[in-house]
């Protein structure tokens, strides 16, 4: 918790810092286009980061956007988890600036294209300042911070529902090259890892790696590994469909450990992990539980913070835009997953049953 401290005491001095140095004007405005769609429906605009600054924009601030005929307001932040989902947002995000729904498909919903014209003008200097504090989150990449290599790498066995101990994993990259990698690699061949599921790479973007694990490269050689160059957005065609080929592919390879990961093993593989425990029996509190142990081994988040109960809203909002956008109880996720299972990703009740019976047997 004294981390959090400092880092949110850090982050108000450096904005307030900013703001002297660089005071906005009152009535900043820029007009830019959509320059790129990107694979989740994020739309980068023309303009790019360091001028956005110059134009006086920052994060924490709120803002007025016009794309095409779509406006909306929305605060400017550097991650799709500083909004709750399903919420709007501008993304800094190194050079770029982007528009985007956390959880969701920006492009499809504000039906924006390239070329799209669009105006930012500033509503509130600094008006998300007190929210973006709560949820701004920093990671160590120091192994020593951390209680174990399991921990640190953020990998563990998938239990919930009944699934068979040992039948399925999840866990960080061990292929994009960061810290976490060498341990996510070292775990899941110590576990006998057989198969993977990988949320984040394409197969070109795979083969393109300069290094990649031995143990790794076995298993793509023996046609083990799926690439599926996942979005976010859980409510797309583009999700629910990979979630098919995710469940299909479980169902075919009984025999194998599989592990499942994105790039930090984090939003994706939580989401994917969600439904898949529920679809086996899972109750929505230990479901939500086992989401947000990331952001406990990623970040210390405990569950006696308020910054906590913020973040755990995600699992529960998944849930219920499976429901119709209505709530779901505890014990009636089960039910949920089934009927998004059979009707929106579009498996038979006997390969439904196939994937829980491949999981538990």
């Amino acid at each position: 918790m004294k981390n959090i401290v400092k880092v949110f005491a850090v982050c108000s001095a450096v904005l307030l810092s900013c703001s002297m140095l660089f005071a906005a004007p009152k009535k900043a405005s820029v007009t830019t286009t959509v320059e790129v769609i990107d694979i989740h429906g994020n739309a980068n605009l023309a303009i790019k980061t360091n001028m956005f600054a110059i134009k006086g924009f920052g994060a924490s601030d709120i803002v007025n956007v016009k794309a095409g005929n779509y406006s909306f307001s929305c605060p400017v932040v550097k991650d799709y988890s500083d909004v709750d989902a399903g919420k709007f947002l501008i993304r800094l995000n190194d050079e770029e600036v982007s528009l985007a729904i956390n959880f969701g498909n920006f492009a499809e919903t504000a039906g924006v294209k390239v070329g799209t014209p669009v105006t930012i003008t500033l509503k509130e200097r600094y008006g998300y300042l007190s929210a973006y504090q709560l949820r701004l989150l920093k990671k160590s990449d120091d192994r020593e911070q951390f209680a174990s290599d399991e921990v640190f790498a953020d990998f563990r066995p998938v239990v919930l529902g009944g699934i068979k101990e040992g039948r399925l994993f999840r866990s960080t990259s061990p292929v994009v090259p960061d810290a976490r990698a060498p341990y996510a690699e070292k775990l899941l061949e110590e576990n006998g890892v057989t198969a993977v599921i990988n949320l984040n790479d394409s197969e070109e973007r795979y083969l393109s790696r300069e290094e990649t694990p031995a143990f790794y490269q076995q298993m793509y050689d023996n046609k083990k590994i799926i690439f599926l160059n996942m979005g976010a957005a859980f409510a797309s065609e583009e999700f629910s469909s990979r979630v098919k080929d995710i469940l299909l592919f479980i169902a075919d390879h009984p025999e194998d450990k599989i592990a499942i990961h994105g790039k930090e093993g984090r939003n994706r593989t939580g989401y994917v992990v969600a439904i898949i425990t529920a679809l086996c029996g899972a109750n929505l509190d230990d479901i939500n539980d086992d989401y947000m142990l990331s952001f406990e081994n990623y970040y210390g988040v405990k569950k006696d913070r308020h910054q906590y109960d913020e973040l755990s809203k995600s699992v529960p909002y998944l849930f219920s835009i499976m429901n119709g956008g209505k709530p779901v109880k505890s014990d009636k996720v089960q039910q949920v997953a089934e009927k998004y299972v059979k009707n929106t990703v579009g498996l038979t009740q006997a390969q439904m049953e196939a994937v829980v019976k491949s999981l538990k047997n």
